[in-house]
């Protein structure tokens, strides 16, 4: 008999996990949309993987959105955030992005780099710094900009830092989705104790 209870504890283990997976799936699909519907003054794209002085498909893929977004609305600034992350990058991911828009035609003076954080979460510590200290109205309309399967966590993190804003989705290739969308399954609850740990901390 001691298999068999061992077998229902399995089997509501994985009912349990199903269940998580699935509600977390649901939710990061309604995420995944984005929320911005209105003209943002601040635009945050959030940068990603930069191999040596090139970007990967997936921060291509937000960055071509981003010159979409910011061609469209001319009035919009944009933070560009994301430092040097790992060991074979020679320039951080902000600067990446803020060539690769200079070279798509938009202006430099309307381009602002965050290049010291290393995580989402100091992303949004240090974006609301320099907003702060570039005397930003407290009400500014914020974007943020990410891919699509990132979105639910970023919504996260910015409730969390006290950063109202609003979310625009970037596509991201198709061969990575998968894989992206399980790493956000796992990272979540680690982004979410680092959230609140540096939001103690700072305030």
């Amino acid at each position: 008999m001691r298999w068999c209870y061992g077998l229902i504890y399995v089997v509501i283990i994985l009912a349990l996990f199903a269940a998580i997976a699935g509600f977390f799936a649901f939710r990061q699909s309604k995420a995944s949309k984005g929320t911005l519907t209105k003209t943002a003054d601040v635009l945050l794209v959030l940068g990603c993987r930069v191999r040596g002085e090139k970007a990967e498909p997936t921060l291509q893929m937000r960055i071509d959105r981003a010159a979409e977004y910011l061609s469209e609305n001319r009035n919009t600034a944009a933070i560009l955030c994301g430092g040097i992350v790992h060991k074979d990058q020679l320039i951080s991911e902000a600067q990446v992005m803020r060539d690769e828009l200079i070279s798509k035609g938009i202006e430099k003076e309307r381009l602002i780099i965050e290049d010291k954080s290393l995580t989402t979460v100091q992303n949004f510590i240090n974006a609301k710094k320099i907003m702060a200290d570039m005397g930003f109205p407290e009400k500014t309309a914020v974007g943020v900009l990410s891919s699509e399967f990132h979105l639910m966590r970023v919504k996260m993190i910015a409730d969390k830092c006290d950063f109202p804003c609003e979310t625009l989705a970037a596509p991201s290739p198709e061969n990575e989705r998968a894989k992206n969308y399980i790493r956000e399954f796992f990272a979540w609850p680690v982004t979410y104790k680092d959230a609140v740990k540096r939001r103690n901390t700072d305030g």
